[in-house]
């Protein structure tokens, strides 16, 4: 489809769009580029941090076993906790699935199931051929720019929450350490956690620094972990919808006056050919997405209900702070949740499309080959494409309500074992 100039310059104009997510990658030890390059470093450096990460859970269970009888101090412990949990087991994830979804992504950046579609080599001298050209150009521009925006937005999301618990956290102790006399205060860390060993040392070398660094690991890899992870699976997401829509728009063409009747069989195995190609590269991100996915569903049902306790909390007590902090944690693990279900719903729904685009092609009025290949791509399409999480339920919006309903039935748990 591509000259290698144009190649050249798809590739290069994908990158720019997809750009902070890759360099973000390299801060967590990933490599979505080229995997063999700085390879063991960047395996090492993930290890470190999540290793870390990981001992930060002694600090999380001491504060949930002072405080197991004071439900609102504890809630933002447990949810936070669960947060960076489910961030150590994508970052092991990809540890071990780096070439797969580096393959998919390259893949995805150069167009290369578009650059392999026989259509617009063996149609090279029909007219039809300059049309849907620009047709599909203008789609994948469409979904690229798409995908650019949902990333910015989780970017931002993501940065605001993290530079809340990081700022105000070496904010506030820097305040009472220069007014308050020392040892008469307790030191705020990124994430609610406790050392009890080292509870007397205030900001003393090196027990307030080695706290801070294994808490602030915790928080890094919470943001930025989920924009590298989750940032593909919006990348490969939305760029499978966009070769759905273009296969459609392809078959479309199949009947047009364009097409000479004598090549409309051969213009439809072309359609085939690609069909099976997208089919390929879905069945491929719903394998490599599928699984290790639960986990962040799993634990955003108890966390959405755990930030709306807290936020009734901070509500009642008239404290900001822990309003506005949970206020942007739901924007941002909301929004992680919502770009699963709302692209996933997206794939679903565009590759239920391909079926109807056979159907509709005047195929009554074409050769009998032509018919049996439509009946036969009726049938091969009634079952379309779609997003799993694990073997339990479909990335989709049902699924985002039921998530949302459901964490609301936490949340009036919360309150009510709080009351009494």
């Amino acid at each position: 489809m591509y000259s290698p100039e144009k190649a050249a310059e798809v590739k290069k104009r994908n990158y720019r769009s997809i750009r902070e997510m890759i360099r973000l990658s390299y801060t967590v030890g990933f490599n979505l580029m080229d995997p063999s390059r700085c390879g063991q470093v960047l395996r090492i450096w993930t290890i470190v941090l999540s290793l870390s990460s990981l001992a930060s859970l002694y600090g999380h269970w001491q504060m949930l076993v002072r405080y197991i009888q004071d439900i609102p101090r504890i809630v933002e412990t447990v949810s936070t906790a669960f947060q960076f949990l489910s961030s150590i087991a994508k970052m092991w994830y990809f540890l071990f699935a780096h070439r797969q979804i580096y393959d998919l992504l390259r893949r995805a950046r150069c167009h290369e199931l578009l650059q392999k579609c026989e259509l617009f080599e063996r149609m090279s001298d029909l007219a039809v051929v300059k049309i849907l050209r620009q047709q599909v150009e203008s789609t994948m521009d469409r979904y690229w720019a798409n995908t650019r925006r949902q990333l910015l937005v989780y970017l931002y999301c993501c940065i605001c929450i993290t530079s809340n618990y990081f700022i105000s956290s070496v904010a506030s102790n820097l305040y009472r350490y220069f007014t308050r006399p020392q040892g008469s205060y307790e030191i705020v860390l990124p994430l609610p956690s406790l050392y009890p060993a080292w509870e007397d040392k205030g900001l003393a070398f090196p027990y307030y620094f080695i706290q801070m660094y294994l808490e602030t690991c915790s928080l890094y890899i919470c943001g930025m972990s989920a924009i590298s992870f989750d940032g593909v699976f919006i990348v490969l997401c939305l760029h499978s919808v966009g070769l759905m829509k273009s296969l459609n728009q392809m078959i479309e063409m199949s009947t047009s006056e364009l097409v000479p009747p004598e090549r409309r069989v051969e213009y439809l195995r072309c359609c085939i050919f690609q069909y099976q190609r997208v089919a390929n590269f879905a069945g491929e991100i719903n394998d490599c997405f599928r699984h290790i996915t639960f986990s962040q569903f799993l634990l955003s049902l108890f966390g959405f209900g755990l930030a709306l306790f807290q936020m009734s909390v901070g509500f009642g007590s008239n404290s900001s702070i822990t309003m506005i902090r949970m206020t942007m944690y739901l924007i941002a693990g909301g929004y992680q949740v919502a770009v699963y279900c709302y692209n996933g719903q997206r794939f679903t729904t565009a590759s239920e499309q391909i079926g109807k685009a056979f159907y509709e092609v005047r195929w009554y009025g074409e050769s009998r080959e032509f018919r049996q290949l439509i009946r036969m791509m009726l049938m091969r399409t009634n079952r379309g494409f779609r997003l799993d999480v694990s073997w339990f339920m479909q990335m989709s919006l049902p699924t985002l309500m039921a998530m949302v309903k459901t964490s609301g039935q936490y949340f009036l748990l919360l309150q009510n074992v709080n009351q009494k």
